[in-house]
């Protein structure tokens, strides 16, 4: 109980990025720690290895849910500023590089989602989302350089920024 209280609040961000809402968070996480508690014996390693091994359970459970119901519903990162802790100063930015994720097609907007908010490593993307490690890369590559692009893009027609590179 303790390990996952201490994963709690990265395990909601991670759902919540994924699910795109708090009910459909919480409902992965409820799952989540049922799954858990009655596979806690195949996890190998103990205290250490448990972090990974519940975010992997969350992510499946999560992308269940999203085939299930067939929908992908993102969140206003204004909703999600209270529980990114993102400094006020930092949030116009954050605004910006979410809604260019948002932009992105399922398969891209997944990859950059386990990698920057589940802090997963490229080989547990692959095994997470059943696809090859060389397909995780080039989604992880086309998804920057399309996110890099619009931020040149909105950066040059000073839709965001004005002279001084700011907002």
């Amino acid at each position: 109980m303790r390990l996952l209280k201490k994963e709690e609040g990265k395990l909601f961000r991670i759902a919540l990025a994924v699910l795109g809402n708090e009910q459909d968070a919480w409902d992965s996480m409820q799952q989540t720690v049922e799954k858990a508690w009655l596979k806690r014996s195949t996890l190998k390693g103990g205290a250490t290895a448990f972090p990974a091994w519940i975010k992997r359970i969350l992510v499946n459970q999560s992308l269940n849910i999203l085939k299930a119901r067939k929908r992908i519903t993102p969140i206003d990162p204004q909703e999600m500023t209270g529980i990114l802790e993102i400094p006020e100063y930092d949030r116009q930015d954050f605004s910006l590089v979410w809604d260019i994720v948002l932009e992105l097609g399922e398969e891209h907007r997944k990859v950059i989602i386990l990698r920057y908010l589940g802090d997963f490593t490229l080989n547990e993307i692959a095994i997470d989302l059943g696809i090859s490690l060389g397909t995780v890369k080039s989604r992880l590559n086309t998804a920057h350089t399309r996110m890099r692009q619009r931020l040149q893009d909105d950066n040059l027609k000073g839709a965001k920024y004005n002279e001084n590179g700011t907002r």
